[in-house]
């Protein structure tokens, strides 16, 4: 008997989300929504196999059995009113409707959608209740991850939110027109239910049922017009289900304000408000001197006056940079704007979607050394990066008269990308490329008409002359950098013949557009209208391309504008998002500075992630614990008006791998710590221990004071950012003096495995100790780290080296390795010397004179927990109070 299958799938979702809804096991519910689905489809005569693969196919599409990766961390300010069960989705219109188009029609992974579900379900819980009459007035923050589907997440909680009886939601989408119009559509056709296409056929939602007279949403704004005092509202009053798209911007906050106090009088009402702030670090804050200012400043005073309009009322925020939201004035509070936007009631931070392509994807942010990926950074040389960094005015143009060499690159780069994607079956997609290399507009038009310029002789070149040096160049990018990084990062990619590439080259290159994304140029980035075909565009840009408006299809960035502030530069990653059977082919090509700084940023957010699972596991509220965010000598948190809140804290290493990365490039440096660690080694007894693949020396027992001594010889670069001698021996003190612990330490010694040929082996003579083979780390180091003033190897220790320590049976790997170290015992410290072969080529190209006396030494430390409090690196908010006692667990 032949089962359609689409029907079985339809049913089997219904029954089985509703079943979920009503508090009954997943997995058990499955089978029973199973057998329902096929009576309802009267499958009687069926045979057993036909039954189990109709059921294996549904489960594994539903992950059916499987643990799905959707962990939401949640700070709880326990001041939630109990009124929404997630049983109430069973007989919602909105949401089901959401949820039925993310899965059939933009064909998301149940995944994604589940785990939207589940964060808004948990969102909801923390508003007020819509029914009840009696004033509320919740705030909170929900933190995502750049271009990672923020918009998906709220567009699910505005459907849950009128499904529960929200009368008024209101958005606040950034400072821009274009971010504002790109938003509203995406409500109109995700929420609304109002949009068609050019020939009258439904568009979004209204594709999976259409609106009904029960279930119609006025929208007071349009794809074109904002809240304005010219344009008066086509709805008669609020008391039916209203949506609004504004921007952050006075005129527009300021008409609102009025209309919505003069529909309030006109109809005496009181509809309970829902305000979601987009971006809301984003104009949000108040930076107003309180010394010298008595009122806030103007959007942060207009949001408070707009919450102020109604009793009952929410404010969410949205961000994935929430460095200035959670240095809010805690206590702020003025008579005419009522409290601050401190995210008092909740802070939850969303998983990581599954197929987002984030910091971890272009950085090592775990430092792991058996991290393989191959870079997809590309620094300029210093001669493009002196004259891209000349241009600081409209005047200096006239030294940008061409294309420079690897702008050029980065351009034939991104006409291949097009056509391997068209290759791969992802034609008909956006391909976009991102140039921002100033915030003038002057000096963006004048680029872009340059390049245009440039891009006609390649097109000609390439369509017309067979012999061009154009199509040499294309395809030694092919040959010598694309499939070798394709190969790289997962060999299983097919890769394709050079003349079936040139030949899919010439077929896209004359559907590339240039445009100039500013507010005087008329070009707009508009996906939407090459949504049948798809858009492939080269996008010069400033301010407009640096947060919230999304680069669809994003693969090869040109960046060189550098900011010193977390916030910013982390919004400027534009080339964070989904990348999904491309990831391979995208690039970035900036300075090593810029790149620098983004690591170091990756690496903050990451701890600051970290700290909030911590948190949301000792069960703290926003109110009782301020997050510790991971400073930088020279960049800041945010600006300077939104650190006024800010305060200094010790560093702390508890329960942390820490490893030396970065050495200096100086022969005195290696000499200096070489000479540490054999004076080091000579006074210690060690034996000689064998597991799995690693080769070590252990010495046991060793006094904390012998460790203390050693970390004032051995030196860590200046260039490190939080790995330093000083600080870690400062920790060590104050832990053993505090608690007294730390007070014990077992030092290893790593031997390398032999060589593959490729490099030679190095053998080591290190005080007491002979080694036959150096530790091989940094092999691929050299293709992004040509700086004559450092080494950055990456990483230095090897899957879990750090616990070689601990006795073999007590190992338990499905632990965290977090979880692992609090395990360890609090008077125990665990230091790994590593002896690196100097054959390798980022050290070899130094041209210091290595020898069996002289290697570059690295070390690491794996720290146990602790009792103790905090220190000076990491930055807090200085107005929420800290609990006596209570530890953070950052690092």
């Amino acid at each position: 008997m032949n089962i359609n299958f689409n029907l079985l799938d339809f049913h089997f979702q219904t029954i089985h989300s509703s079943m979920e809804a009503h508090g009954h096991n997943r997995d058990q519910a499955a089978e029973e929504a199973f057998d329902y689905a096929l009576n309802i489809l009267n499958i009687k005569e069926i045979s057993q196999t036909e039954r189990e693969k109709a059921k294996a196919k549904i489960f594994f599409k539903y992950k059916i059995g499987m643990e799905l990766p959707n962990k939401i961390s949640v700070l709880d300010g326990k001041n939630r009113d109990n009124w929404y069960s997630p049983s109430k989705k069973a007989t919602f219109y909105f949401w089901n409707r959401y949820r039925r188009y993310l899965l059939d029609k933009k064909q998301w992974d149940f995944e994604t959608v589940d785990s939207i579900d589940k964060s808004t379900d948990k969102i909801l819980e923390f508003l007020g209740n819509p029914e009840n009459p009696n004033p509320f007035d919740k705030r909170g923050l929900v933190l995502g991850y750049v271009q990672s589907g923020k918009t998906a997440n709220f567009t699910g909680l505005i459907n849950k939110a009128f499904d529960v009886g929200y009368k008024l939601i209101i958005v606040l989408a950034g400072i821009h027109n274009d971010l504002r119009t790109q938003t509203q559509i995406r409500l109109e056709e995700e929420v609304v239910g109002n949009r068609t296409d050019k020939s009258g056929c439904p568009v979004g939602v209204a594709e999976i049922r259409p609106n009904n007279d029960d279930h119609i949403i006025g929208t007071w704004t349009t794809e074109k017009h904002d809240i304005s005092a010219r344009t008066t509202p086509q709805v008669s009053h609020l008391n039916k289900p209203t949506l609004m798209v504004v921007k952050k911007n006075k005129s527009v906050l300021e008409t609102l304000i009025e209309q919505l106090i003069n529909h309030r009088r006109l109809y005496q009402l009181d509809i309970p408000v829902l305000i979601i702030d987009d971006e809301a670090d984003q104009a949000s804050i108040d930076t107003a001197d309180k010394i010298k200012e008595e009122e806030p400043k103007t959007i942060n005073k207009l949001i408070r006056q707009l919450l102020d309009i109604f009793p009952r009322r929410n404010y969410v925020g949205y961000t994935a940079t929430p460095f200035a939201n959670l240095l809010i004035d805690v206590t702020s509070e003025t008579e005419a704007e009522g409290k601050d936007l401190y995210p008092k009631d909740f802070l939850i931070g969303l998983p990581k979607p599954t197929g987002y392509c984030g910091p971890e994807e272009f950085f090592n942010t775990e430092e792991n050394s058996n991290y393989s990926k191959p870079s997809l950074i590309k620094y300029l040389d210093s001669d493009e990066e002196k004259l891209i960094g000349s241009i600081k005015k409209v005047d200096d143009l006239e030294i940008f008269d061409s294309v420079p060499s690897q702008m050029k690159k980065a351009i034939l780069s991104f006409l291949i990308t097009i056509a391997i994607r068209n290759l791969r079956g992802q034609k008909k997609k956006h391909n976009s490329m991102l140039i921002h290399i100033s915030r003038l507009k002057g000096v963006q038009t004048y680029i872009k008409d340059v390049i245009a310029e440039e891009f006609a002789s390649y097109t000609d070149s390439i369509l017309y002359d067979q012999y061009s040096p154009i199509i040499d160049e294309l395809k030694f990018i092919y040959d010598h950098e694309i499939t070798k990084t394709t190969e790289e990062w997962d060999n299983s990619i097919k890769t394709f013949e050079w003349n079936t590439v040139l030949k899919e080259i010439k077929k896209s290159i004359i559907t590339v557009q240039l445009f100039a994304i500013n507010g005087d140029s008329s070009d707009a980035l508009d996906y939407h209208s090459y949504k049948e075909d798809g858009l492939n565009v080269i996008a010069i840009g400033g301010d407009k391309l640096s947060r919230g408006l999304t680069l669809e299809g994003l693969s090869i960035t040109y960046y060189t504008r550098n900011t010193l502030m977390y916030d910013t530069l982390m919004q400027m990653g534009r080339w964070f998002g989904y990348r999904e059977g491309y990831i391979d082919l995208c690039r970035i090509y900036t300075s090593k500075t810029i790149a620098n700084h983004f690591e170091h940023l990756a690496i903050a957010m990451q701890k600051l992630r970290e700290e909030l699972d911590y948190m949301a596991e000792k069960n703290k509220t926003p109110m009782q614990y301020a997050v510790r965010m991971l400073s930088h000598e020279t960049m800041r948190l945010t600006s300077l008006l939104k650190m006024k809140m800010a305060t200094n804290y010790n560093a702390r290493f508890d329960a942390s791998l820490q490893q030396t990365r970065v050495f200096n490039a100086s022969e005195t440096f290696f000499r200096n710590n070489m000479k540490a660690v054999s004076d080091l080694v000579s006074n210690l007894t060690f034996s000689t221990i064998q597991r799995k693949k690693s080769l070590y020396h252990l010495a046991k027992n060793v006094n904390i004071h012998t460790i203390l001594k050693f970390f004032q010889k051995y030196q860590t670069s200046e260039h490190a950012t939080i790995v330093k001698s000083n600080l870690l021996s400062n920790y060590i003190a104050l832990a053993n003096k505090e608690n007294n612990e730390l007070e014990n330490w077992t030092v290893a010694v790593f031997e390398g495995q032999m060589s593959n040929h490729i490099v030679p082996n190095h053998p080591v003579k290190l005080g007491s100790l002979y080694l036959s083979n150096t530790v091989m780390r940094g092999e691929k180091a050299h293709e992004y780290n040509k700086s004559r003033e450092l080494v950055d190897i990456r990483a230095i220790v090897a899957d879990n080296q750090e616990f070689l320590d601990l006795d073999e049976k007590k190992l338990v790997t499905s632990k965290s390795k977090r979880k692992m170290r609090e395990e360890r015992d609090k008077t125990q410290g665990f230091l790994m010397i590593y002896p690196l072969n100097p054959n390798v080529k980022i050290f070899s190209d130094l041209e210091i004179k290595f020898s069996e006396e002289l290697v570059p030494i690295g070390v690491a430390l794996s720290f146990p927990g602790t009792n103790i409090e905090n220190d000076k690196v990491y930055q807090i908010n200085s107005t929420v109070p800290q609990v006596q006692g209570e530890q953070s667990g950052f690092q």
